[in-house]
């Protein structure tokens, strides 16, 4: 399912952009908030020398475990990211919710970036739906904010010339005996892809 997730986002930034980003040869990535390193795997696979960061030195151990020709650093993104390189594709699925300062993770990628970040996160309007449904929903989530309340930030944050945000739903289902994995564009999507670029 995550790498269903990254691929798809991947897809989206791609047509966005006018850039295959599919095609990481030649290139290098960064995967913040990778946890078990499901994303830096994909990107690896892309073609692209990636790298994953995250605050989590258990969630690294164990990603370190399982792909052991992906290469990790432990950090805050929020405080630094302590690379003298620049990416030429900076990525971070599903991190910015938990984040006290996304403005500053936002900035510290950016200036990580040759140029392209791609985000994922929960959209509020759907979670609100969803936390008055169940009564109670990931405490974790600090920060979730709307699709126009990410672009206000992200202008307010960033120099930066393309932002595109997209509310979406990820869906699998089978047809003959095959797995399917789509995203859905929609108005009240349940996620929210953001691409920034220069």
């Amino acid at each position: 399912m995550i790498a269903n997730h990254v691929f798809e986002s991947l897809k989206w930034a791609s047509n966005v952009l006018h850039l295959d980003l599919l095609d990481g040869h030649g290139k290098n990535a960064l995967d913040v908030g990778c946890a078990f390193g499901y994303g830096v795997n994909l990107l690896q696979s892309l073609g692209y020398d990636s790298l994953g960061v995250d605050v989590s030195s258990y969630g690294l151990m164990k990603g370190k475990q399982r792909m052991r020709d992906c290469k990790f650093v432990v950090c805050d993104a929020q405080s630094s990211l302590p690379f003298t390189k620049k990416f030429s594709l900076v990525t971070c699925f599903e991190v910015l919710e938990h984040l006290e300062d996304p403005s500053g993770a936002l900035r510290n990628m950016f200036d990580s970036s040759e140029g392209i970040v791609l985000c994922t996160t929960p959209n509020k309007t759907f979670e609100k739906i969803v936390k008055r449904i169940l009564k109670d929903f990931d405490r974790t989530h600090i920060n979730v904010k709307t699709p126009p309340e990410w672009e206000s930030l992200i202008r307010k944050t960033l120099k930066c010339k393309v932002v595109e945000i997209q509310s979406f739903v990820d869906m699998s289902f089978k047809v003959a005996n095959a797995a399917l994995y789509k995203s859905f564009k929609l108005p009240f999507g349940m996620e929210t892809r953001i691409v920034i670029g220069r």
